[in-house]
């Protein structure tokens, strides 16, 4: 697997908050890395700043994705749809030949979870991107498009792309990711915890929830 994205010692500060403090993770192809934080511990920064979206203070992250459009997908949640584009529209930005089936209602007058779903469907339904980066992609899902977004993320890790996702949900990152960093007030723990993909999710799930509440210590 090659690199496909580093950080190297990213800080970022506004006004006199520390949003993160000298942050270096790197993502390789063909790998999925999960972001666990409490609210304000900087993950939404963090893919902000890989992204190109924020600049970060100190630091530098170093892309080897070929320059092309479309090859980072980032999806921000609610944040990054606008309430005012209907369904349709929005889904033609991403995956034209898929936007038939897309409701022509606006997207701020749909439910939470049929907006998170369409925005996830839109960045999700090509194969034409090497980085996806997901901020909390599980957040007013149910059931059956859980289990959805699950099944697209291992699709897009086994073709070889490299996927950075944060989330409260430790269950649902235990199932897909390879290795997990905890952020913890804008800094990272000093060592990722690796996934073991042979063990039960269950003890995957229990080894990493135990590794957070360690990392908080």
């Amino acid at each position: 697997m090659s690199t496909q994205v580093l950080t190297r010692a990213v800080s970022k500060t506004f006004g006199r908050h520390h949003a993160l403090d000298r942050v270096t993770i790197a993502v390789m192809s063909g790998e999925t890395l999960g972001l666990i934080g409490s609210n304000g511990a900087g993950k939404t920064t963090l893919l902000r700043i890989i992204a190109g979206l924020l600049r970060p203070t100190s630091g530098e992250v170093v892309s080897m994705l070929p320059l092309r459009p479309g090859a980072i997908r980032y999806f921000g949640g609610e944040r990054t749809l606008p309430p005012h584009v209907r369904g349709r529209d929005w889904h033609a930005l991403w995956n034209p030949p898929a936007a038939a089936g897309t409701t022509t209602r606006k997207l701020g007058v749909l439910s939470r979870g049929t907006r998170q779903r369409i925005g996830l469907e839109a960045v999700l339904g090509t194969d034409d991107f090497s980085l996806l980066l997901l901020d909390e992609p599980w957040e007013g899902l149910d059931p059956d498009a859980s289990r959805w977004l699950g099944e697209a993320l291992v699709h897009h890790r086994n073709r070889g792309a490299a996927i950075i996702v944060s989330s409260h949900r430790i269950h649902d990152l235990a199932a897909v990711c390879d290795a997990c960093e905890f952020l913890i007030a804008g800094r990272l723990s000093p060592q990722p915890f690796i996934c073991s993909p042979g063990a039960p999710l269950e003890a995957r799930t229990a080894a990493l929830f135990d590794g957070f509440d360690r990392a908080r210590q």
